[in-house]
């Protein structure tokens, strides 16, 4: 087995969940000082390690120490503290119960693995961030004026046998709402919860083509139906970069709960034709009289906003890829606020998509707020890095097909396109399956041979 996979057990030791990287950056620092290898670390635990043993142009490679960090419901594990257990099985590494952190362990592993090999000189400018998975305040505010590369090959990818040469912005933007809530109750009306589950959601990056729906979109639908209807609150979704899967609503009407209970029904039959596992639960529910409600005039109003966000795909290319999406991430009435990832490859189509969702705000008098963004990037496929890459491929493999291709996911990259001017990037990786999900595993044989395309291409 390769180095690479030691130095990934190693790293699995170490609990390194976003936001909590010290010990893993003290490891990556403790690393360089026995190889007698230059190292700096910042404020944020970001660490940049260099080796130097030619006078060829030197190359960055790149990865992030953070993890995703989940365990299955019955799995007693405490990520602050514990370390990951790793298992080996059918060609794949996996864990026990918890996600493997092979995003992006693997990357960092492989790095050391290249640091650590003598039969290797060229000028390696490491890096390694941190909170790729949440904040990436690491990538965003690392100094790179040490570094004098103008390729890098980042080592966050999922797929084997690719190259990604493109990437999507993110922006994360927050609607405020205003309605106006009402402390009046009619004692002959009736108050019902509906619960909708069992759409299958995604990341809003690798899914939003796939028509998996909104679960804020179809409840609407659904309440739409109801007569006389005063919404008592209204929650879909969870995070901005995530297609709902589930939402619930509290309302009153006078209507009585079979009535309810048929249009729910009917509701449902029409839309498993369209969504094979979608369930929704209707029941009589108790609020306190002086419960705060929105009149049937506002709800109507709130309701067909919902409806009327343009939510999924905003833009394809001429080769059917998707290059600009706006994900209604998070309706949350109470809170009156609505929560909106948006995702472009082109500035153009982000101008586009920013400047509708701005209108859109306008029209339904809400308030408009961009509260980050991470850049994409883009490399030109016969720029002297893919050129090469490919070249080095064709050295290792005769048999599998390389795939050189754009993603509509925000990766740390962007950020060091934007600081390092003429910085050329590319993406390669090894086979990982469920990142982010207690089923990740990673191939064996595609970090072996993910090591010799990456060792090939810096030998020649």
């Amino acid at each position: 087995m390769s180095k690479t996979i030691d130095f990934f057990n190693e790293i699995s030791k170490i609990p390194r969940e976003s936001g909590n990287e010290e010990n893993i950056s003290n490891y990556l620092c403790k690393f360089a000082e026995e190889r007698s290898l230059y190292y700096e670390k910042d404020r944020y635990n970001n660490v940049i390690i260099k080796k130097k043993n030619s006078n060829k142009a030197p190359i960055i490679l790149q990865a992030h120490m953070d993890m995703v960090c989940e365990k299955g419901a019955d799995k007693e594990f405490d990520f602050g503290n514990d370390s990951i257990e790793v298992i080996e099985e059918n060609g794949y590494l996996r864990a026990n119960g918890t996600t493997l952190g092979a995003d992006n362990g693997i990357g960092v592993a492989q790095i050391l693995n290249i640091l650590d090999d003598s039969t290797i000189e060229c000028n390696i400018e490491a890096v390694f961030t941190v909170e790729e998975e949440t904040t990436m305040i690491g990538a965003e505010h690392i100094d790179v004026s040490s570094l004098e590369a103008k390729q890098l090959i980042n080592l966050d990818g999922f797929e084997e046998n690719t190259i990604t040469i493109g990437s999507a912005s993110f922006f994360d933007i927050l609607l405020k709402c205003s309605y106006d809530f009402e402390s009046i109750f009619n004692e002959e009306s009736n108050v019902y919860k509906v619960s909708l589950k069992g759409l299958f959601g995604g990341h809003s990056g690798f899914d939003i083509n796939k028509e998996r729906g909104n679960s804020s979109i179809v409840l609407a639908e659904l309440l739409k139906q109801v007569e006389n209807i005063e919404l008592i609150d209204f929650v879909g979704g969870t995070k901005f970069n995530v297609i709902p899967s589930s939402a619930e609503c509290i309302f009153v009407t006078r209507m009585g709960y079979s009535e309810v209970k048929k249009i729910v029904e009917n509701f449902v039959d029409g839309q498993r034709e369209i969504y094979n596992g979608i369930e929704i639960f209707v029941e009589e529910f108790s609020v306190d009289k002086d419960i705060q409600i929105l009149d049937t005039l506002s709800s109507r109003i709130f309701i067909e906003s919902v409806l009327n966000f343009r939510h999924g795909v905003f833009k394809k290319n001429t080769r059917n890829e998707v290059i600009a999406s706006i994900n209604l991430g998070v309706v949350d009435l109470r809170n009156q606020v609505i929560k909106i990832g948006m995702r472009s490859s082109s500035e153009t189509e982000e101008k586009k998509c920013l400047e509708y969702i701005e209108q859109y705000a306008n029209d339904n008098g809400f308030e408009f707020m961009i509260l980050g963004s991470q850049p994409g990037f883009e490399t030109d496929e016969n720029s002297e890095l893919i050129v090469k890459l490919k070249r080095a491929f064709d050295n290792i493999e005769q048999v599998d097909v390389l795939d050189i291709k754009s993603v509509h996911i925000t990766v740390e990259t962007g950020f060091f396109k934007e600081k390092i001017n003429g910085l050329d990037v590319a993406i390669i990786s090894p086979k990982i399956l469920g990142a982010h999900t207690v089923n990740e595993c990673v191939s064996i044989d595609s970090v072996e041979k993910c090591d010799r395309w990456l060792k090939e291409f810096l030998l020649n």
